[in-house]
């Protein structure tokens, strides 16, 4: 079984760390904390779980059907932050969610 749970547990972060480092088939979305929460508090919460050794796990996701603008916030959140690799913000983006939805490489379901 394979779970995600939202907004990576925010505010709840060291419950969000134990529960994705006891748990290695738990990931988590970014969601509405990509453009709902300041800048300052999305990166201290995305930091520490990358550097909790979680950067595999983490998922974009929108979540803003009511506001669809928000989409392009969040996806330049995630694009700016300065600690992530190009290849963490690519997992961010799209590998890892391919990888937690079981995906091939032409984006169908194995």
């Amino acid at each position: 079984m394979r779970l995600y749970f939202e907004n990576a547990g925010y505010p709840f972060l060291d419950e969000a760390i134990a529960l994705m480092t006891q748990y290695g088939q738990v990931y988590a979305d970014l969601s509405t904390i990509t453009w709902l929460i300041p800048q300052s508090a999305f990166d201290r919460h995305v930091r520490a779980l990358v550097e909790a050794g979680l950067a595999t796990r983490l998922m974009y996701g929108s979540d803003v059907s009511e506001f669809p603008e928000a989409i392009g916030l969040g996806i330049e959140r995630i694009q700016s932050a300065a600690y992530l690799t190009a290849e963490q913000k690519r997992d961010i983006l799209y590998n890892n969610a391919a990888r937690f939805l079981r995906l091939d490489a032409t984006g169908r379901p194995r």
